[in-house]
């Protein structure tokens, strides 16, 4: 009997980690949701919209603006091939969307992982390269969540377990690992040789590349209710720039953790910032965007800490700069564009405004990016809606779940998309 068992669970285990087994589904055409994006002649245009027929065409050129350490990777001028879809399904993480975790994307790979912590590479034509597990039973019954960066040949990984390890990228060979007195919920960036990542106590964390050693860190306050809202980091210059729970940007050092700036946005009392929702950090190199659910969007010196420009936008999603432009999404599902400079709003399309009125309400954005002079936005309830960015005209709007995605991500020409069961790849 005990033989039986043992071949069974060496075909399982075959199964789950050989790099050339099938882990995607079968392809499938991709079917749009004709009855949501059927036009109604009776809708009366949204009174929020402004200048909603003027019609703006994106450069072709954006290399200077677009950034890894500007957290500044939602615009790309080539086309995504979108006729077929594929998923890689793993069992459900509990909390996924909660925390937000990201594909992480380099020029030659994708990685991401499963819902008992194993790490996934693939490569340029979806072909899993390598999987890699190195938890505990424990860890993996809290089904962590990971947060992943790569340089050169490493990757780097922190989760909300409080574990955090150094990869070979190119087999998945674990190098170092080492467990901290906190939990991590933050976007990691890595510079230098330092590996830098805000923990669950707002403090900003500098590990060594080398050894995972603490080589200093940066407090801010901390709040009574951790919040799963991620955190989130740029590098300007030699200037690490963060994000914590209660809406403080942080300017310091990037060799001595030296505070340089800080900057709190909110006026409000611990318990009324128990439900603050940041965005992103993102940058253009001068200057630092940051938006909230409190009808706030922020410009501020990267140099300084001087606000700028303030708008009255209620998002938490990433925006994106393109040349003088920024482009963002309202929670509430308003496209809009400014001026960055000045922060002038010069345009503001209801992108839901051609959905059913009774359906409307179960439409929130989850992030986006543009391709190709197109916008790739993501809901939460499973949709992918592709407009044209020139006259926002809603071109398709693609079922792809009934559950929440999170932000599309471009690879290869392809979309792919976490949520808390799968990837799903639009190619």
């Amino acid at each position: 009997m005990n033989k039986y068992l043992y071949i069974v669970f060496v075909l399982i285990l075959g199964c789950s980690l050989n790099p050339n087994s099938s882990f995607w589904t079968k392809t499938e055409k991709l079917k749009t949701d004709q009855e949501i994006t059927k036009l109604f002649e009776d809708i009366k245009p949204n009174e929020k919209e402004f200048n909603p027929k003027l019609i703006v065409n994106l450069p072709k050129i954006n290399t200077g603006n677009i950034n890894y350490n500007y957290n500044n990777d939602g615009f790309t001028n080539e086309k995504i091939i979108g006729n077929n879809f594929s998923k890689f399904k793993f069992s459900k993480i509990d909390n996924f969307s909660g925390f937000e975790p990201e594909i992480l994307v380099d020029n030659q790979n994708l990685f991401f992982f499963d819902n008992n912590g194993s790490i996934i590479k693939f490569s340029k034509n979806s072909k899993v390269e390598w999987k890699k597990n190195y938890y505990s039973k424990s860890d993996k019954r809290n089904n962590p969540i990971l947060f992943l960066a790569s340089k050169n040949n490493n990757l780097f990984v922190a989760d909300t377990n409080a574990n955090y390890y150094l990869l070979n990228k190119e087999n998945g060979n674990l190098k170092w690992k080492k467990k901290h007195s906190s939990s991590f919920n933050s976007q990691i960036k890595i510079e230098d040789d330092k590996i830098l990542v805000v923990d669950m106590e707002n403090n900003l964390r500098c590990f060594s590349m080398k050894n995972g050693d603490i080589l200093w860190t940066v407090p801010t306050q901390l709040t009574i209710v951790r919040s799963q809202k991620k955190q989130s980091i740029v590098i300007v210059s030699n200037l690490v720039i963060f994000s914590n729970s209660i809406g403080d940007l942080t300017a310091v050092d990037l060799n001595t953790g030296d505070l340089v700036w800080l900057t709190p946005t909110q006026a409000l009392g611990l318990a009324k910032n128990i439900t603050l929702r940041n965005s992103d950090v993102v940058s253009d190199g001068n200057l630092i965007f940051m938006s909230n659910n409190r009808n706030q969007f922020v410009a501020i010196d990267a140099k300084t800490g001087i606000i700028k420009w303030k708008q009255q936008i209620n998002s938490e999603l990433r925006p994106v700069v393109v040349s003088d432009y920024i482009v963002t999404i309202s929670n509430e599902g308003l496209l809009l564009l400014l001026n960055k400079t000045d922060g002038n709003i010069l345009r503001i399309n209801n992108i839901l405004k051609n959905i059913k009125k009774k359906r409307r309400k179960n439409y929130h954005p989850a992030g986006f990016i543009i391709s190709d002079n197109k916008v790739y936005v993501s809901t939460n309830n499973g949709r992918i809606l592709i407009i044209n960015f020139s006259d926002n005209s809603i071109q398709k709007i693609l079922k792809l779940d009934k559950e929440k995605l999170q932000r599309p991500v471009y690879f290869n020409n392809e979309l792919y998309i976490a949520k808390d069961n799968s990837i799903i790849r639009i190619n």
